[in-house]
């Protein structure tokens, strides 16, 4: 007779006897196996803003640079803007640089993390640990950062193309020489998608700027380290205005599958840059997946994970990270908030039979971890569960498929961030 899946967790899934991110690590050494010779490890979330979710990617990420040799991690937050938060947690002075976009990084559990890679790096270790971006455009609203970064690049490399990128600026509403402020009023994400909808011969002309500078890089190719990080900034700004005509009903409406691409083409760059790195993935559960997302048409939605597995095998690990009951926050969309987005506590409902958190209902650990690669081959209900968490409702998921192991919270509760948590 075949184990449940439920059984199995009981019987061989990892026990964490804490997720405070101080405490020793011994009880997270069996994470090795799971990881293995994983280039990049992605630990998801269920719903942004989750207190208990920063903890323990926090202590995870400490376990993989302290004792796994990993050295970067890539946390979705703005691709260009995050430089100087990696300047800082190198030792720059000054306070935290706050990050623009969700507001992901605006709660005291991210910097007790950015605060102790600070503190790690002071200690001069071999290798430092590094923090990047993975979003462009601000968290994906207007490519001024990526844009001014190129065309920096370009007055020294290649002069000739920098009229190539301030064509591509001025498109988009920005002084040609890549001012601080845009000359629009329309800097947030929501806004400057909504200006795009209603202007479709502006929206033409920024895609046809971004066509022609990136088709004079691509034909100019140069070997150094420059060139390459402006070539992929500038793919990830091509990435997003599609991203931006998908939104504005000018192109095929696939959500967001071209920032999907983006994010999982930054990270094969990081990789690439620097042959001996090792990434600490932080996205959501719904971008890390490895699988295509099913909708209406005819193909899926191809997440960040996807591209990872399709390039990296078995050297991506998935790991989806859920909780049980508590709170959760739910986004609300709204253009007329400073960020687009207002994120609201949510009950988290109760778990249906054929949730996946189910199979977890008597894990009493304050973490839980189950490798569903070494689950798959030993039970017999793995159809059994199609749903799993997302924010405060339920989602389809082929998890067993979907992702290479599960890690689960008895209890969630949101940051400070959020309304109704105060």
């Amino acid at each position: 007779m075949s184990t449940s899946f439920a059984d199995w967790v009981r019987q061989y899934a990892m026990r964490a006897d804490t997720i405070d991110p101080d405490a020793p690590l011994d009880d997270l050494e069996p994470l090795r196996e799971l990881i293995g010779d994983a280039r990049v490890v992605g630990i998801g979330e269920s719903a942004h803003h989750v207190a208990e979710f920063y903890r323990v990617r926090h202590r995870v990420n400490r376990f993989l640079v302290e004792r796994c040799g990993f050295d970067t991690y890539v946390f979705e937050a703005p691709l260009t803007e995050a430089d100087a938060l990696d300047a800082w947690v190198a030792g720059a002075p000054g306070p935290r640089p706050k990050l623009p976009g969700m507001g992901l990084d605006r709660c005291d559990e991210f910097d007790a993390h950015m605060s102790w890679l600070r503190r790690y790096n002071a200690d001069a270790p071999a290798r430092r640990g590094r923090f990047a971006g993975a979003v462009p455009g601000s968290g994906g609203g207007m490519p001024l950062p990526e844009l001014t970064a190129i065309a920096e690049y370009l007055r020294a490399a290649d002069p000739d193309a920098l009229p190539l990128a301030e064509q591509v600026l001025t498109a988009i509403g920005a002084p040609a020489r890549g001012g601080d402020s845009p000359a629009t009023d329309e800097p947030v994400p929501m806004r400057w998608l909504a200006g795009m909808s209603r202007d479709p011969a502006r929206r033409d002309a920024v895609s046809a700027a971004i066509g022609r500078l990136l088709g004079r890089m691509e034909t100019m190719r140069r070997p150094d380290p420059g060139y390459a990080r402006a070539l992929a900034r500038l793919r990830c700004t091509w990435y997003l205005d599609q991203f931006h005509r998908d939104s504005a009903g000018l192109g095929l409406a696939l959500g967001t599958t071209s920032l999907d691409a983006a994010m999982a083409e930054w990270v094969l760059h990081l990789l690439a840059a620097d042959p001996s790195a090792r990434v600490v993935l932080g996205l959501h559960n719904v971008h890390l997946r490895r699988t295509p997302i099913a909708h209406d048409g005819p193909s899926g939605l191809l997440p960040a994970g996807y591209h990872l597995a399709r390039e990296l095998g078995e050297r991506y690990v998935a790991i989806a990270l859920t909780g049980g009951g508590g709170t959760v926050a739910a986004g609300r969309m709204d253009p007329a908030l400073p960020a687009g987005i207002e994120f609201v506590a949510q009950p988290a409902p109760p778990v249906p039979d054929d949730c996946m958190e189910a199979a977890f209902g008597g894990a009493g650990a304050p973490l839980t971890v189950a490798d569903l690669r070494a689950a798959r081959h030993a039970v017999g209900d793995t159809e059994a569960y199609r749903l799993m968490r997302m924010e405060h409702e339920f989602a389809g998921v082929p998890v067993f498929d979907a992702f290479d192991a599960i890690a689960y919270l008895p209890r969630t509760s949101c940051t400070d961030h959020v309304t109704g948590t105060r």
